[in-house]
């Protein structure tokens, strides 16, 4: 298997209804602190987000805030899961892996710079 997060692929979050969808990146291999912040769609229908990648970031996390629920996988893949509901059961990826993992994230949260409507994930319009 190859990286998820690679040229032409990345992960991809499926939301129904109006929300938010959380980021954390953390373990910066430059010393920057760890950002957090959130993209937000006020769709009632479903809403597709990309997250993207920073270099200078190890570990990415990120989970749903919303009225529906959540999917997400690898834009590769046809596979998707039940997205995570808040930092204690985040969906977790670190840089360089072909699968994804969950995990209480709080502690990197609390040390996050916030960076709302700031972060690595963006939404893919409908064409």
């Amino acid at each position: 298997m190859s990286a998820i997060f690679r040229n032409g692929n990345s992960v991809i979050v499926n939301a129904n209804g109006a929300g938010k969808l959380h980021l954390l990146s953390y373990a910066s291999n430059s010393g920057l602190p760890n950002h957090v912040g959130y993209i937000e769609t006020t769709s009632s229908g479903i809403t597709r987000f990309v997250i993207s990648f920073a270099y200078t970031f190890t570990r990415f996390a990120f989970y749903w805030e919303g009225n529906g629920q959540a999917v997400y996988g690898a834009g590769d893949s046809l596979a998707r899961y039940p997205l995570a509901t808040g930092w204690d059961k985040a969906v977790v990826i670190e840089w360089g892996s072909s699968s994804f993992t969950s995990g209480n994230v709080q502690a990197e949260v609390n040390k996050a710079v916030v960076r709302n409507g700031s972060v690595t994930a963006f939404i893919i319009p409908e064409l």
